[in-house]
């Protein structure tokens, strides 16, 4: 179901507006609604989801993902309105394939990298995984340190170099506690999510503008306005209160960047000192969705694994520069294979050929 796209002038005033149509700005005007206050939400973009983006594979019914595509583990905030929506979960089940020593084989690492993830801990001070790794573990295999270090490069789209050992350990905590380790995906993709938040929106009278690209909010005791341009055009909404959702690095522009936001008057000094102290240190991803005319791996047979072939293949990591981790469609049978590449491309591949 498309975001139906409220046009500033038919309604400028509410109790809330809510800046930015992610899940985060689609939920909260949902749960505004439901306690009776008057909602606006305003989007920049031309479509609702934020880091959420579904497209539908020309020809078959399975979702291609641009951002989000794995539900990893059983997390409630999900799971719980995919199941009041009747939306099917399917578990990610297969085999994983590793190249080693130049060999195709069914990986066996991943007990040894389990075991480097367990040492670290939050007693005493942090550093950095890259720091934690060549102190702690000199003793692991050379290809186990390599694995780890691609594991939290990959799976977190985090620098090793950079990322906080303690907040690693936080992260694993609270995966421990909804199941992460294993990963599910919603039948139509995380787009049937969106549409149930749309949904829920709609049906609280929610009014949804996009194109509209906020630039000033104004406060006054009780009272705050909202600057923004809606089509070419500039608009003015009003409220009693505002809530920002909009990403890291739209609250970090500075006046005059693209997407920055003016607060009037500004925001108190320790605010300010908050939101440039957060470190925006998300990593690029690159990702690249193939579409065979059948499932040709299926007849590839690996040596040394009597016969058996990568037809029930859920993950592949190959351990090359420009791809190293690959996964099928599995439990799904489509001839689609994604490859994904954390950092930045290596020299040679330009990201434009890739949009």
């Amino acid at each position: 179901m498309p975001a139906r796209n409220h046009k500033p002038g038919e309604k400028d005033r509410a109790d809330v507006i809510v800046i930015g149509a992610g899940v985060a700005g689609l939920v909260a005007a949902s749960e505004l609604a439901d306690a009776g206050f008057s909602v606006i939400v305003l989007e920049a973009r031309d479509r609702i989801g934020g880091r959420i983006f579904t497209l539908k594979d020309v020809g078959q019914q399975f979702p291609i993902e641009l951002g989000a595509e794995f539900i990893h583990g059983r997390p409630t905030e999900i799971f719980d309105i995919l199941q009041r929506g009747k939306v099917p979960v399917s578990e990610v089940v297969g085999d994983n394939w590793c190249v080693q020593n130049g060999q195709l084989s069914p990986c066996d690492f991943f007990s040894e990298v389990e075991e480097i993830l367990q040492r670290m801990s939050c007693d005493g001070p942090d550093e950095s995984f890259a720091s934690f790794l060549r102190r702690c573990c000199a003793n692991a295999s050379q290809e186990a340190r390599q694995r780890a270090l691609a594991y939290v490069s990959g799976f977190n789209a985090a620098d090793p170099a950079e990322v906080s050992v303690h907040w690693l350990v936080q992260q694993m905590r609270a995966e421990e506690k909804i199941e992460g380790d294993r990963a599910f995906r919603a039948h139509g993709g995380y787009q049937t999510l969106l549409d149930l938040l749309q949904q829920r929106v709609t049906k609280a009278n929610v009014s949804v503008c996009m194109n509209t690209v906020v630039q000033r909010i104004n406060w006054r005791g009780g009272s705050v306005s909202v600057d923004a341009v809606s089509d070419e055009h500039a608009v003015s909404l009003h409220a009693t209160r505002v809530l920002l959702t909009v990403p890291l690095g739209v609250l970090q522009a500075r006046p005059g960047e693209p997407g920055a936001i003016e607060f009037s008057p500004p925001l108190p000094p320790e605010k300010t000192r908050a939101i440039a102290g957060m470190e925006m240190e998300m990593g690029k991803i690159l990702r690249v969705v193939l579409h065979f005319n059948k499932r040709f791996w299926n007849q590839i047979t690996a040596s040394g694994t009597r016969s058996k072939t990568l037809a029930r293949m859920s993950f592949f990591f190959s351990q090359n520069e420009w791809f190293p981790t690959w996964w099928t469609s599995m439990p799904d049978p489509f001839p689609i294979i994604t490859g994904w590449a954390p950092g930045s491309p290596p020299k040679g591949l330009h990201q434009e050929a890739f949009p």
